[in-house]
């Protein structure tokens, strides 16, 4: 289906292969970008190393965007965590083009899945609110896709002077050679002939409960404690073990010992349970604390949850800043506490 070359919007596709863009030059010569967070499973060292540098630097100059991941799923799993990695990196972001599954992998199981992985993918970023599109070349939308994906937003790649994609698509990727003042080399070029959208708020239901408690020297377990209803602590008194559960999802966490080192990871939320119930040794004060909540999307309605914590240290008037997951920036360092202060109250929220 042949579009009306006058009736478009010029725009890119970036990663982290263009470096440091100098967003404020490029402003003009563009209608929109479309940013890579990164590629395949949920993992961390998967994200696009530039992925938050260009969705900031879009936001803050209302350049609107949307964003695509590389997909290498072969199985269920890997589609379901490829949906979980996209929510988990566009939290908080407003999108103007939708999310993009990028299929080009050559791998046999991999183009096997593909069909029925995009729609696992785009059954769980629709439900969270989400427009979702494919992107793919001309070979994998005639021979590999066919019709199947028509429910999704179509981004087709060919590299020529008309794109020859004979069904519905939106957007047209025309080149790789692509220059612009403010990209150090060549970028990807897109004629975008979509109407514009933007995606729908993220599905606002509350987070799951998160309960914890605390044993502390003086006066051992302390009751539970639901969200941040209250503190799990006793002024001054040092904590020595810690346990954490929720209603859904699952949460790791792990607890540094003064003057030691830290402790494996645990699960579990059971004073019972010496092994995985709690982290701590009943003797030692905790100093510095990691927690990583893992959200089930499908009780969240496909939103992503983070564990936000923060803690007090013995001796101290206010408590630290919020810590995010095992996150590190401004403020955070991966964990809550300061190595060699023991920490006496500690409270904690799903967001």
């Amino acid at each position: 289906m042949n579009h009306p070359i006058n009736n478009k919007k010029t725009g890119i596709d970036v990663s982290y292969s263009q470096g440091q863009i100098n967003w404020p030059e490029i402003k003009n010569h563009i209608d929109f970008a479309i940013i890579r967070c990164g590629y395949g499973d949920n993992i961390e060292s998967q994200d696009d190393a530039y992925w938050k540098y260009n969705a900031d630097a879009c936001t803050r100059l209302n350049i609107p965007f949307g964003v695509y991941i590389y997909s290498y799923a072969a199985n269920d799993t890997q589609s379901r965590s490829e949906a979980e990695h996209v929510l988990r990196l566009i939290h908080g972001y407003k999108l103007s083009y939708p999310v993009y599954l990028d299929l080009e992998e050559e791998s046999a199981a991999v183009q096997e899945h593909a069909v029925r992985g995009a729609q696992i993918f785009g059954d769980i970023l629709e439900t969270s609110g989400y427009n979702v599109g494919i992107y793919a070349n001309l070979n994998w939308f005639r021979n590999i896709i066919g019709n199947r994906l028509d429910r999704f937003s179509k981004w087709v790649a060919q590299y020529n002077t008309a794109c020859t994609y004979e069904g519905r698509y939106d957007m047209w990727q025309y080149t790789s050679a692509g220059y612009l003042p403010g990209i150090f080399g060549n970028v990807d070029m897109n004629y975008d002939f979509s109407t514009p959208t933007v995606s729908a708020a993220p599905n606002t239901s509350n987070p799951p409960d998160i309960y914890y408690a605390v044993k502390t020297r003086n006066y051992g377990i302390l009751p539970d404690v639901k969200n941040r209803d209250d503190y799990a602590g006793w002024q001054e008194d040092e904590i020595i073990a810690v346990k954490i559960g929720v209603s859904s999802g699952a949460v790791r966490y792990r607890v540094h010992l003064i003057d030691r080192q830290w402790l494996d990871y645990v699960t579990g939320c059971s004073w019972q349970d010496y092994h995985n119930g709690y982290a701590g040794d009943n003797q030692t004060a905790i100093d510095a604390i990691e927690i990583y909540y893992e959200t089930d999307i499908s009780k969240t309605g496909g939103k992503y949850y983070k564990a936000v914590y923060q803690v007090k240290g013995k001796g101290n008037s206010s408590y630290y800043p919020n810590q995010y997951d095992n996150e590190t920036g401004p403020d955070m360092d991966g964990y809550a506490g300061c190595f060699g202060v023991p920490l006496t109250e500690l409270l904690i929220r799903l967001e």
